[in-house]
Parts: structure tokens; C-alpha cells; sequence
């Protein structure tokens, strides 16, 4: 069953949008669940209060949803999902259950966000310090993505497109695939080998690069057009780390050779955030 991925800043409306979704499925006869942190019992100001504490709120959504996606379930993610990083990290976990995403952005103007936060219960309202910072971390959703597509941007006028949605989740054929997009037929020694290859070579020029770089430099690195963003807690220990992560991950859902070098720069990308 797919992941649906609801995306907006602070007090967007989410969580309505969520209980509107659920009420839907579940009167077709879906099993649906929720995963928030409401639902995990974790307080919003205390979860979001630091970049640790962050980091562990979205270790807890991130493993409720990988827990509870199967085939009789539509999980629905009712959180920030505020970084494009950690949307990928969603996509990932969806593809490697063989299943479907969906995004959905609540497209709420500040001014409305702040209001409506003001109006809820002090026990789950953002405080205002952190709704303003939560606010202007948010990457909006890009189509162009493919962990944001299919993206349906909702704004607080709108209602939400059941019939296009359940269309779009249940119905839609997944595309035929022809030479371009088939997996080329590699033993699984050779495709260690390229996977080994690759990614050696990205981390040596990284490793080089680390030694005049400052946080926000982009890399060059070969096999790839994309650049690896150097950020805060990139050293040799933390490559050693996701090169080691990238490469469990890409033999349980192996790329396309000439894609390794652009899907380990992904990956490290992402771990950013």
C-alpha cells in the first residue's frame, strides 16, 4: 500500500489534512495509519528544540513508517517532512518496499500558519521562536524531484482531490520499461565491483577536498554532474560512515551502473539533514 507524505510548514494544516485522509480511505474499506508525533507521544517544542533532538524525532517517524509499510496499509506521514533530505530518505523507504509516494504540500501563507497556531492548545502549539525558525528552514516540494512526485500543492481554499489521489495511489500502471530505463544485466561480482569503484574513487576526491574546503563548498567529484555539498558534520569518519550505509542500500536496491556516482552523491547529500 503507498506512503502518503504531507508537507508544509509549521501549523499549514497537515494534521487535518491527515484526518480528512484517513476518514476517506478507511470508509472504502483501507486499513490506514497515521504516523505523526502525536501518535509517537513526542512533544513538538521538545522534539524540534535542537538539532540532536530533531534528529531523533525524525529517526522515530522514519522507522514508524518503515515499520508499519505493507501491502494492506496506506501509511500516512502527518509531520514537518519540511527537508528535502529527509523526503528522499521517505522515497527510499517506499521503493525499497516495492510501493507508491505521494506528497502533498499544504501551501499556507505565514500570516494564516501563525494564526492558526495561536488558536490551538498550548499543549501542541508551536512556540513562536520555533514556529519562525521551523518556518524559514522549509524547502518547498519540487515536482523535478523524484522523491517529490507526484506533488499535489494544496492551499487552504482547496479541497483535497480524493478521486485523483485514489487514481493516482491505486490505479495508475507503473510505465513499461524499456532499454533506457532497464537494469543492465550485470553478475553480482561485477556490480560490487563497479559499486566498490565508484564509490572509492567519489570518497578519495572528497577526502582530498576536505582539507581546503569550508562548510557550503560544492565538490566536483567524476561520474557525476551533481556536487557534493560539504556540510558541518562531514570528516573522514562520517564518509567512512554513509559510504558504508550507501553501500548496503544500493545492493539491496541496486542502480543502474552509469547512476552509482549520482545516487552516492544523493545519499551523502542528504545526510546533511
Amino acid at each position: 500500500m503507498p506512503l502518503i507524505v504531507l508537507s508544509g510548514i509549521p501549523s499549514s494544516g497537515k494534521s487535518q489534512r491527515a484526518k480528512d485522509l484517513y476518514d476517506h480511505f478507511t470508509q472504502m474499506g483501507k486499513k490506514v495509519v497515521i504516523i505523526s508525533e502525536e501518535t509517537l507521544l513526542i512533544n513538538k517544542n521538545e522534539g524540534y528544540k535542537d538539532s540532536l533532538t530533531e534528529k531523533m524525532t525524525r529517526g522515530s517517524l522514519k522507522a514508524a513508517i518503515e515499520r508499519n509499510l505493507n501491502k494492506e496499509t496506506v501509511v500516512i506521514s502527518d509531520s514537518l517532512n519540511y527537508i528535502k533530505g529527509y523526503r528522499y530518505e521517505l522515497f527510499c523507504i517506499a521503493r525499497a518496499a516495492g510501493t507508491r509516494l505521494l506528497v502533498i504540500y499544504c501551501d499556507t501563507p505565514r500570516d494564516v500558519s501563525k494564526q492558526w497556531n495561536s488558536q490551538r492548545d498550548s499543549s501542541v502549539a508551536f512556540s513562536d521562536n520555533l514556529l519562525e525558525e521551523l518556518t524559514n528552514r522549509f524547502e518547498v516540494p519540487n515536482p523535478k524531484n523524484r522523491w517529490d512526485s507526484p506533488l499535489f500543492t494544496l492551499e487552504p481554499q482547496h479541497s483535497l482531490p480524493f478521486d485523483l489521489l485514489y487514481k493516482t495511489l491505486f490505479e495508475v500502471q507503473e510505465l513499461k520499461p524499456n532499454y533506457a530505463t532497464q537494469p543492465q544485466a550485470l553478475s553480482p561480482a561485477n556490480f560490487v565491483h563497479e559499486l566498490e569503484s565508484k564509490t572509492q574513487e567519489i570518497t578519495n576526491v572528497i577526502q582530498d577536498a576536505l582539507q581546503s574546503s569550508m562548510v557550503g563548498d560544492r565538490i566536483k567529484v567524476p561520474g557525476s554532474e551533481k556536487r557534493v555539498i560539504i556540510h558541518s558534520k562531514l570528516n573522514l569518519a562520517e564518509l567512512r560512515i554513509q559510504r558504508r550505509q550507501f553501500y548496503k542500500f544500493a545492493q539491496l536496491h541496486p542502480p543502474q551502473t552509469h547512476q552509482i556516482a549520482d545516487s552516492f552523491v544523493d545519499f551523502l547529500n542528504s545526510s546533511a539533514n
